[in-house]
């Protein structure tokens, strides 16, 4: 199931264009593991994946996961972000201690590994 962390975050992804690659992998990451929660969607000031129209950055809570690094690997072994970029990952654990999330991105190259 997916859940929204406050009503900021909620009106944040309501109000603005996600690229569908990044909806793809929000969805399978929440059908693979069953358990999602955003902490963060589109933000007007930022300069990167979260303030891109359409927004290419979300936020997702890690400590839900027993293993985040493992769901990280398991995220970029399952979908390539840019095929042009192969050093650039899908799934980022960013943040410290209680702060720690893991930051999605895409791009119009993002596809998953077959």
């Amino acid at each position: 199931m997916i859940s929204i962390k406050d009503t900021s975050v909620l009106i944040s992804i309501l109000t603005k264009k996600f690229d569908q690659n990044l909806i793809d992998i929000i969805a399978w990451l929440d059908n693979t593991y069953g358990r999602t929660v955003i902490t963060c969607g589109y933000r007007p000031d930022d300069k990167g994946g979260h303030g891109t129209d359409p927004c290419t950055g979300i936020d997702v809570r890690s400590w839900v996961f027993s293993n985040p690094k493992k769901v990280i690997r398991h995220i970029n072994d399952t979908w390539i972000y840019d095929y042009k970029r192969p050093l650039q990952k899908v799934a980022i654990l960013r943040g410290v201690k209680s702060e720690k999330h893991i930051h999605l991105r895409s791009c119009p190259h993002t596809r998953r590994r077959k």
